[in-house]
């Protein structure tokens, strides 16, 4: 690895003309080593995982690429894409970001970011007071010198370490980030990038390199981070409810159901409806004089929607149920956002299966329409219709069964009844009485 000290425009410049084709770059505000060799970390590396929001992060990130033009299938959503929505959106992953453009490199290298905690007191649709909890970024100019890297590519294909060009996700309509920083991403690592493949480190003024940023026309941040106007991605992840936490406070405070940095937050004093906030409920402990009324409901963490499979496992503990009733529901403490239809405020919430004769079920959506802060409405979706005498169940076409072409709404709410079969073999399901039961992790 060559080190080089840079204190001139020119010189910047006859270097990255050196190291073009077959080259990717990356800016640092400061260089860490480890064990004496250079040390570029995966985010995870620096800052764990939390499997639970990694579960819920990885539903979204292959839900909004699915929506906006991705593979047909969820699970057929590939692992370097979904990690980009993860790594770009404000998450972490097991890849090291780099980029095609030495101009993009230059602007992360002079620039430091910074983050904070800011409470928005708004008037919900009642005009009742609320605090709404953000996590507002920016970038400011870094003073002194500051670092840049140049990995050679062929170098890392040598290690077998792949590289994913993000650039190739562009959608049709607007800038999705990583398309506007010219990403890619080295991955999957354990831990961090091989310094064998860093052919250069500059140690650079980071007043030369805001000229040469600037050269590229970086001049703002918005040309990195394009707005939610313009990023239909970030957009849809800004749409996720609101969750209500805590309960000793003047006013109900929420926080975004992702934990989105934001580098536009705006104040709006009174809320639109489209800004969901959600205070737990349960459909449970209302469903008198509705269809529900008789028929058991099983609650369910909401992490059981995101810890899906594609797969139809046998539901021998379904089928005891259904051997004793017309129907149940499973219903989660939480309630998920489909970013098919953003402008929807219809959100899941759970299953519900139904008898429809002979040994034919429906597997129906549950969903509640939520403006705003409040509960509008409850129903159900049209469901696929499955014949519950093989095993595993199968699909059949049938004339009540959902036309919508979605299939990955169907296949996740499928899912919910694998993970129902599971937790009652797994004697995670507390008894409340005879229509009510709930799993060990669910407060109330």
């Amino acid at each position: 690895m060559k080190e080089l000290i840079v204190s001139a425009l020119k010189d910047l410049e006859d270097v990255f003309a050196l190291y073009g084709e077959g080259y990717l770059y990356r800016g640092q505000n400061h260089h860490y080593l480890k064990n004496g060799n250079v040390s570029i970390s995966t985010s995870f590396s620096r800052q764990g995982c939390i499997p639970p929001q990694m579960l819920k992060w990885s539903h979204y990130a292959r839900s909004v690429i699915r929506a906006f033009g991705g593979p047909t299938n969820y699970h057929d959503v590939e692992l370097e894409f979904s990690q980009a929505v993860l790594q770009h959106y404000g998450w972490r992953s097991f890849y090291v970001d780099l980029t095609k453009s030495a101009y993009v490199a230059c602007w992360f290298a002079a620039n430091k970011y910074e983050e904070r905690r800011t409470i928005h007191t708004c008037e919900d649709l009642d005009e009742r007071g609320v605090w709404l909890v953000h996590k507002e970024a920016e970038f400011s100019p870094k003073e002194g010198v500051a670092h840049l890297y140049i990995i050679d590519t062929l170098v890392l294909a040598s290690l077998n370490v792949k590289v994913h060009d993000l650039t190739v996700l562009a959608g049709d309509e607007g800038i999705l980030r990583y398309s506007a920083q010219q990403a890619c991403l080295a991955g999957h690592l354990d831990d961090v990038l091989p310094a064998q493949s860093i052919a250069v480190h500059l140690t650079v003024s980071c007043e030369v390199l805001k000229e040469y940023y600037e050269l590229g026309g970086y001049d703002t941040v918005e040309k990195l981070f394009p707005n939610r106007k313009d990023d239909f991605l970030y957009n849809s992840l800004l749409h996720i409810p609101w969750e209500r936490f805590g309960t000793e406070t003047i006013f109900p405070t929420y926080r975004r159901g992702l934990d989105l940095p934001e580098y536009d937050a705006v104040y709006r004093k009174r809320l639109p409806s489209d800004v969901v906030l959600y205070t737990k409920m349960w459909i449970a402990d209302k469903r008198e004089s509705s269809i529900f009324e008789k028929i058991p409901f099983y609650k369910m963490p909401e992490l059981m929607y995101y810890c899906n499979s594609a797969e139809i496992d046998s539901l021998s503990e379904i089928d005891k149920i259904l051997s004793n009733h017309d129907g149940f529901v499973v219903e989660l403490n939480g309630i998920i956002h489909i970013p098919e239809n953003p402008d929807s405020l219809e959100f899941e919430k759970g299953v519900y299966v139904r008898k429809i004769g002979g040994s034919l079920v429906s597997v129906e959506g549950l969903y509640v329409e939520h403006p705003g802060h409040m509960v509008q409405g409850i129903g159900t979706f049209q469901g696929w219709i499955y014949d519950s005498s093989t095993t595993p169940w199968t699909r059949v076409s049938h004339e009540q069964e959902c036309p919508c072409n979605n299939d990955i709404r169907h296949t996740l709410q499928f899912s919910l009844l694998n993970r129902l079969n599971e937790s009652l073999c797994d004697n995670e399901m507390r008894k409340v009485d005879s229509l009510n039961y709930i799993h060990k992790e669910i407060d109330n």
